[in-house]
């Protein structure tokens, strides 16, 4: 019992400068590593109801357009008519990244995407499913509870300014 009257005062005093001391570390790291998310930002402009008509969302404007720096192709559209398969393919041909800041997809029947915050590095290539998933960095979720493409079907993608920038036919 002796034993633990003198060891226990410093047991609390280890613990206490343990933990000043990791916050102190935690504080400085956090202050020259500022957390940057990786994951982009989407946005939808028009979501598909139940009823198969576009809801009109506000357009995100808080980011100037980007200037155009590569060559953006739509490579095609997977599995249309499938909700559970169905993606477009978007690649960058360009020998430079492209910020797809406020850039979007759109189709005939006026569903539109919009993308915030993704950059498509050279060689790059991006997939934006139809259906409801969660972001990552190679694969986007319109996030929509049917399929959005049929044969016949334009879509084009639509740079920050309002030009198309390239465009397919669904066969």
């Amino acid at each position: 019992m002796k034993f633990w009257k003198k060891t226990f005062p410093f047991l609390v005093l280890n613990i206490l400068v343990s933990a000043a001391t990791m916050y102190a570390v935690l504080t400085l790291w956090q202050q020259r590593n500022p957390a940057v998310s990786n994951q982009p930002t989407i946005t939808p402009v028009a979501e598909v109801s139940s009823a198969g008509r576009p809801e009109e969302t506000p357009t995100p404007t808080d980011r100037p357009d980007r200037e155009f720096a590569g060559s953006l192709l739509i490579d095609g559209v997977f599995g249309a008519g499938d909700l559970n398969v169905e993606y477009i393919l978007i690649s960058n041909q360009g020998e430079a990244s492209v910020d797809l800041s406020n850039w979007s997809v759109s189709g005939s029947d006026g569903n539109r995407y919009v993308f915030s915050l993704l950059n498509l590095n050279k060689n790059g290539a991006v997939r934006l499913y139809s259906r409801h998933g969660t972001n990552t960095v190679v694969e986007l979720y319109w996030n929509s509870d049917q399929a959005l493409w049929q044969p016949g079907d334009e879509i084009h993608l639509i740079d920050g300014t309002g030009q198309q920038q390239a465009s397919w036919s669904v066969p």
